[in-house]
């Protein structure tokens, strides 16, 4: 989705004409600065965000798998 207005979505500044990143069904339900805590379906698993810092967690719902974001390689683990 384009923004048409200056708007923030999980943190993160859209200028009008900016793509909003599509996370799929993932929300953060914890933000502290750039780390972050998600929660969604397995299927999204490569929507995560690559803007987050270094710690910053995703849990799988229907899964019950576990991802670990490290920034230096800009890779999502999983645990």
């Amino acid at each position: 989705m384009i923004v048409s207005n200056e708007c923030f979505i999980d943190g993160q500044k859209y200028e009008p004409g900016e793509e909003i990143w599509d996370m799929g069904s993932f929300t953060a339900v914890e933000s502290k600065g750039s780390l972050r805590s998600y929660e969604g379906l397995s299927k999204d698993v490569d929507k995560l965000p690559h803007y987050v810092r270094t710690g910053s967690s995703a849990l799988c719902l229907d899964t019950g798998d576990y991802y670990k974001y490290h920034k230096q390689t800009d890779t999502w683990y999983k645990l």
